[in-house]
């Protein structure tokens, strides 16, 4: 393995870190995020408008007419309805190629049938802030059956997010669907005219509104993770996102109030928020525009894919420094008062991102953000956009030394390798918490390598055993009690990648890693897929680890 002495020597990134105070903290921390009754939606319109064709009269002649030719008729055209649509090619990906490396623009062909999102949303500031939009979206059968509906995830409506979302009209392929909301307003179902087969294409518009949480709520994502709290707008999850469909079917269910409740294929989104002029905003993706409209708000034009969801956060107070590392320009945001924050979450991303750029495969888009958020947990991750939290920026000091290499492993496993993060959160939570260790490991900073190994993952998982309150590291998060989703998820779960490294040895494991990412860049894995690339790269027995540490037995 390589060696960065260079950055094991920078003191100041040291002194700053308080190592064991530090990893000590990180032992408290709980990351948010890192069938209901139906009602018909009320928008005064009953499914498809009937749709009558009146043929014209014959002439009126005094002789008979001759017999009819016989001509295909003509194909009915659909009732245009009264509130226009979008007009934008989703068909285009050549415009996402801004957001990428240039040896990555042919990245844009490998997931063609992607959804393909165009949003167009304002932020409302008020009492009760909210953002208002309308967005169309391509969406791709990408299954091997037919769909004969498709859902989209209204995520302000889940007990985490502590929030409203309400859809008006909906319209496909140019006509009025019938919706219905499910699993408690999170869920709601677009009725298709006819089942949508594999391959075959549905043009799906909806308008939309999302209220934002003012206040913090423990144990939600109202901590911090959605809302409008310290002069920052967190719009995570605003507007109606489409689940995955897997063998389980839509993915539908109501998550817990703690870990993360998304799980989305890749897609391509176009984005035009508009925002008080005063507002600066940091978004997944490449901002192309930055228009004026007179009247005191902007229009940001953003374009981010292949990616796993769209991000946005706006603040009139918010800062940034920013650095090109290895061909991603880096802004650390930042408000007042925290710049020296910002300067060393910029440190350990200029680590990290080199480190998992060689073992993980390079990251192939070229803009990503930093942000400080006031968020009462460590931090969250987003495609292109890495949230730590606010009171880290202070005169005390903060966990960067984990927290940071921790959100940039999340831009390989989550955002690059998908996975099921409710049902399946060790999937990315315990190997980007196991990624921390190797970050150290590749700098050699052996204060940090010892201290991550004794007193992050075995002195949580003692705790946990000490307790009475080990179990399985698998599991969905709400079979865990939030007391030991981070002694279990967080602590146990990079303990097993560890005992497979030492089975396997060092270069087949780095080997099997790799093989992971590149196999299953852009698209969804699951457990069997990760123990594939292991078995692909040795002899060697591991599935007696995976029972003890991961499904016990």
């Amino acid at each position: 393995m390589s060696q960065r002495d260079n950055q094991k020597s920078d003191s100041l990134a040291k002194v700053r870190l308080l190592p064991l105070i530090l990893l000590g903290l990180f032992a408290l921390f709980v990351v948010s995020g890192c069938g209901g009754g139906e009602t018909e939606n009320q928008s005064g319109l009953a499914g498809e408008p009937q749709i009558t064709v009146i043929a014209a009269a014959p002439p009126a002649t005094s002789t008979p007419a001759p017999p009819p030719t016989v001509t295909p008729s003509p194909t009915p055209t659909p009732i245009q309805p009264p509130v226009p649509t979008p007009e934008v090619d989703l068909a285009d990906r050549s415009i996402f190629t801004a957001n990428l490396k240039p040896t990555f623009a042919g990245d844009v062909n490998v997931v063609p049938n992607a959804p393909h999102y165009f949003i167009q949303a304002e932020l409302i500031p008020g009492p009760v802030p909210s953002v208002q939009g309308v967005q169309r979206v391509r969406y791709t059968n990408q299954e091997s059956v037919a769909l004969d509906a498709v859902y989209f995830r209204l995520y302000p409506n889940l007990p985490a997010y502590n929030g409203t979302s309400t859809v008006g009209q909906v319209i496909v392929d140019n006509r009025w669907a019938a919706t219905a909301l499910e699993h408690d307003g999170s869920a709601l179902r677009v009725q298709l005219a006819a089942p949508l087969a594999p391959g075959a294409v549905a043009d799906i518009t909806l308008w939309f509104t999302a209220t934002l949480p003012t206040s913090v709520v423990a144990g939600t994502a109202g901590s911090g993770l959605y809302g409008f709290q310290g002069n920052v707008y967190d719009l995570a999850g605003f507007y109606p996102t489409i689940p995955v469909y897997d063998d389980e079917g839509w993915n539908l269910e109501i998550t817990a109030t703690f870990g993360d409740s998304t799980f989305t294929d890749t897609a391509f989104y176009q984005a035009e928020l508009i925002l008080p002029s005063a507002q600066e905003a940091v978004t997944s993706g490449t901002v192309t525009e930055r228009i004026p409209n007179g009247n005191g708000s902007d229009t940001w034009r953003i374009v981010a894919g292949p990616v796993r969801a769209f991000y946005a956060a706006a603040s009139d107070t918010y800062t940034f420094i920013s650095e090109e590392i290895e061909g991603t320009t880096v802004r650390s945001w930042y408000q007042p008062g925290g710049e020296t924050g910002s300067q060393t979450a910029l440190f350990y991303v200029r680590g990290s991102l080199p480190v998992f750029n060689r073992l993980f495969g390079e990251y192939p888009h070229n803009e990503l953000d930093v942000t400080a958020m006031p968020t009462t947990g460590f931090g969250m991750e987003y495609p292109g956009v890495l949230n730590l939290a606010q009171s880290f920026y202070g005169e005390g000091g903060g966990a960067f030394a984990v927290a940071t290499p921790h959100e940039v492993a999340h831009l390989w496993w989550y955002d690059l390798v998908g996975n099921d993060q409710p049902d399946e959160a060790w999937l990315d939570e315990s190997l980007a918490n196991y990624a921390v260790y190797l970050y150290f490991e590749e700098v050699a900073w052996q204060e940090m390598v010892d201290g991550v190994m004794n007193n992050i993952f075995l002195y949580n998982y003692n705790a946990a055993k000490n307790l009475g309150i080990d179990r399985p590291v698998a599991g969905p998060v709400t079979s865990f009690d939030a007391s030991n989703y981070i002694n279990i998820v967080y602590s146990k779960g990079p303990l097993f990648f560890h005992a497979v490294r030492e089975r396997m040895g060092d270069e087949a494991f780095f080997a099997a890693l790799l093989d992971y990412a590149q196999t299953h860049r852009y698209g969804i894995a699951y457990p069997d897929d990760l123990l594939a690339a292991f078995r692909r790269h040795t002899d060697a027995e591991i599935d007696d680890l995976y029972r003890f540490w991961i499904t016990g037995p």
